[in-house]
């Protein structure tokens, strides 16, 4: 089993990392916002206290601009992996993503349909 904490409070993760359970971290744009920082800098400051994979959002409701924000977020750190939201212009991505390498954690999946659909397009989560 692995324990995923879901915030981007970086003093939580920071507390959290020595104890061993933490293996990522998911966070959105609107935890983030809470702190009143850059999303990049918050983002690239929890991948370097945090080994495992960090999923970081995505906002653009579009196929292309999910894959460009999507690009940005995966370039800040190799254990970034892209979150997107499950509709078609998110399944679309996460398939663009996976032939490239990178890997993608599709949120907003109620049902074994649904997550049977994100892992054909090639999600990572």
């Amino acid at each position: 089993m692995k324990l995923f904490l879901d915030t981007a409070d970086v003093a939580v993760i920071r507390d959290m990392v020595p104890t061993g359970m933490v293996d990522g971290v998911t966070t959105n744009p609107s935890l983030i916002a809470k702190s009143g920082r850059n999303i990049a800098e918050v983002i690239a400051e929890i991948c370097a206290l945090v080994e495992g994979p960090i999923s970081a959002e995505a906002v653009a409701t579009d196929f292309e601009t999910m894959v460009k924000e999507g690009d940005k977020l995966a370039a800040i750190a190799p254990n970034v992996v892209v979150k997107l939201p499950l509709t078609w212009d998110g399944l679309r991505a996460a398939r663009a993503f996976a032939d490239k390498g990178i890997r993608t954690n599709v949120t907003l999946c109620f049902s074994a349909a649904q997550a049977m659909l994100a892992a054909k397009a090639g999600a990572t989560f």
